[in-house]
């Protein structure tokens, strides 16, 4: 018994009752010596064996039980449980405070309370005491603890749930101890496990789950109640994240029980897209099965609908081991017949987001330069395109083309009418942002990417060489150091280049001269970016024929060449429908899925396309680079009493006039990335953060 293990203590000395005369004196002499030797292993063992006959070992085990290791808690609480009622008022005392330098007390006996007195209501007090010390004990001992406590554990699981849902990064340890006990706590109570759940991160949800899972249907009411949850739309944001997380995380517990009515609904499109992009994010590293999506995308009428899906297949969502060869081939397969023929440019988005994310880059390059290079294709695919404008504009789609250079760009019909700016209550808002109604009386394309280095060389072979290359590694990134004259000589060299006639051409030139040799890039300086006068793009030069005095045409916005797009183009496109300060929702939490800002960047520019696009198909457009737009930077209008119509600026350009960029950049915060943000810049200001996307619009039936 001396040199037994602890835990075998009770049973061997239950086995001594009838020789109980001949081995006390032993046990005396053996305490004694145990004493003096200071073994306290065999002293406990003696004073164990002793006190079912000498009451004076309750002192020495009461105090040796305050001091116990994990696994000999259990063993003294139940030797003393029989004199529990003389132990009661120190155990509470040193519960609820025990002295200084003694803290490790309060579980020990907290434990020997959750057995001796588990109804007091001296727990309501004592419990999150006792939880935020047990969440800071030694896994290996969590089976035993767990055990010690489970007569209180519903007195323990409102502030184990506390700490599960802390997502303070210092408490993942803890959070890893909560989530364990509270899925053995809360096994037998469905609705407990479902909130907890909704709760869930990654791996909570992987702990949690199977205890959810074993209860059957019990919990799905829960679930399906939290999704049909609304809240009114003045409710607090973080109310609404709460939510929209809680329902995402509902929506993955139902789809893996094999629930999916109210799963398939969340991935639709709507006004405020925040459930949704959780979903999309959540669904693989909950556990969703990859096949049930594919399926689904294969069967699923709704196209926005499927455009999540395609978005909730990427690699950091699924793991590229968890696909077969022969399966992702034949996947493959079917995302490139979507990406040849649907007319949808959402979904071509989406499609060539994950062909890119497969590593299936080259394909895409001869896809497209195969596009590029069929002139006849490309103009009769855009005669439809008009053709469907001319004969339906109402109900007109939003499609796609490519230009001859190899630019998707997304035509989008007209007249639309939309909330501009910002509500006052965004994070981030500027001054300027306020809001008001929109109207764009016209049909009209923008690029699905910024112009990028590699195509903006077709038109200044030598731009930027050896000096730009530390923020624009690759010929994919988008160009860097752009003015806004520089921006506008490109869209009149691409108007040409596709064919267009002169007298579509956006900009007045102020002495049409014959280029020159090489090129500028205007004065790479000015308030915004890190680049500056630093990387000496030829400072203060810009091509004779697109500088100060040079004009808009007067009509640019009814022509169909190509130019800059206008504020409003470039916020209602980049909305595509949401009502959010992001296309995606509102969180800075998804940010990094879908820009590159100053948290991600490595403050360097990426290639366009690796983040994920909006549901109008286009990219890039938090992030990465500033957009020059058309006009002049104002304020919006002050509470206005009718819609403001899009349409011309003032048509000369002035130096001292600053003109509109949007929306973020690679070196500026995540508060520069949102649909509404817009800051001024002279138009000889060749930023370093500045690139630019195309713009033109369509007017139905007009030439190709």
């Amino acid at each position: 018994m001396l040199d037994a293990n602890t835990n075998d203590v009770p049973t061997i000395v239950q086995d001594m009752g009838s020789y109980r005369r001949w081995i006390d004196p032993l046990l005396h002499e053996a305490y004694l010596k145990a004493e003096s030797d200071k073994d306290a292993g065999r002293q406990l063992h003696a004073s164990l064996a002793l006190l079912p006959v000498d009451g004076t070992q309750v002192t020495y085990l009461a105090h040796r039980l305050l001091g116990a290791e994990p696994h000999e808690v259990s063993v003294l609480r139940d030797a003393l449980a029989a004199h529990k009622d003389d132990l009661l008022e120190n155990l509470w005392t040193v519960a609820l405070k025990p002295e200084k330098g003694k803290e490790p007390q309060r579980l020990r006996a907290a434990a020997a309370l959750a057995k001796y007195d588990p109804e007091s209501e001296k727990w309501a007090k004592c419990s999150p005491l006792v939880v935020n010390d047990l969440v800071l004990e030694n896994p290996v001992y969590l089976g035993q603890w767990s055990e010690a406590f489970r007569p209180v554990k519903k007195s323990l699981r409102v502030p184990l749930a506390d700490i599960f849902r802390d997502r303070n990064a210092e408490r993942a340890a803890e959070r890893t101890l909560a989530t364990n006990l509270l899925a053995d706590y809360a096994a037998d109570e469905p609705p407990v496990l479902a909130d907890l759940i909704m709760d869930a991160e990654d791996k909570q949800f992987a702990v949690i789950y199977p205890a959810f899972a074993a209860q059957g249907e019990r919990g799905l009411p829960v679930l399906t109640g939290e999704i049909d949850k609304k809240l009114p739309p003045d409710a607090p944001e973080d109310a609404k994240e709460r939510l929209a997380k809680r329902q995402a995380n509902a929506a993955v517990a139902l789809l893996r029980m094999n629930q999916p009515a109210k799963v398939w609904p969340l991935l639709r499109h709507s006004p405020d897209p925040r459930v949704r992009s959780y979903l999309i994010h959540r669904l693989g590293p909950l556990g969703a099965d990859a096949d049930a999506l594919v399926e689904r995308l294969a069967d699923e009428p709704d196209v926005t609908i499927r455009r999540a899906l395609l978005l909730s297949l990427g690699p950091e969502e699924f793991a590229e081991a968890i696909w077969q060869p022969e399966e992702k081939k034949r996947l493959v397969e079917q995302l490139q017949e979507i990406y040849r023929k649907d007319a949808d440019p959402g979904l071509h988005a989406a499609v060539e987001w994950l062909l890119r994310q497969w590593h299936e880059e080259a394909w895409l390059a001869r896809t497209d330069q195969e596009w590029a290079s069929d002139e006849r294709m490309r103009a009769k695919r855009l005669v439809d395109i008009q053709r469907v404008l001319a004969k339906d504009k109402d109900q007109a789609k939003p499609q796609w083309y490519l230009t001859g250079q190899g630019q998707t760009m997304v035509v989008i019909p007209g007249p639309v009418e939309f909330l501009m700016g910002s509500p006052k209550t965004e994070a981030g808002r500027l001054p300027g942002e306020n809001q008001h109604k929109r109207r764009i009386g016209r049909p009209f394309a923008l690029a699905a990417k910024p112009v990028t280095l590699e195509q903006y060389r077709k038109f200044k072979a030598r731009y930027g060489i050896g000096q730009i290359e530390s923020w624009a590694r690759t010929g994919d990134s988008p160009v860097i150091g752009m003015n806004w004259y520089t921006a506008a000589a490109y869209c009149n060299w691409l108007s040409e280049q596709e064919g267009l006639p002169q007298s579509q051409w956006c900009y007045e030139p102020l002495h049409p001269l014959p280029a020159l040799a090489g090129s500028s890039a205007g004065r790479l300086a000015g308030s915004l970016g890190p680049l500056a006068a630093s990387s000496g793009l030829s400072p203060k030069r810009t091509d004779p024929e697109f500088k100060e005095g040079m004009k808009l045409a007067r009509d640019h916005l009814q022509r169909s060449g190509y130019r800059l797009p206008t504020q409003a183009e470039m916020e209602y496109a980049c909305r595509a429908g949401a009502t959010t300060s992001r296309y995606f929702g509102q969180t800075e939490e998804l940010l990094d899925k879908y820009a590159w800002y100053i948290h991600n960047s490595q403050d360097r520019t990426w290639p366009v396309g690796s983040k994920k696009p909006n549901d109008l198909g286009l990219f890039d457009l938090h992030g990465n680079v500033w957009c020059w737009c058309q006009e002049r930077y104002k304020d919006n209008p002050k509470e206005p009493q009718s819609v403001i119509v899009d349409k011309e600026d003032m048509l000369e350009i002035k130096d001292k006039d600053s003109r509109v960029l949007c929306c973020g950049a690679y070196s500026y915060p995540a508060s520069n990335a949102r649909c509404a943000n817009r800051v001024g810049d002279v138009p000889a200001s060749g930023n370093g953060a500045a690139g630019f996307r195309l713009a033109r619009t369509l007017p139905p039936g007009s030439s190709p």
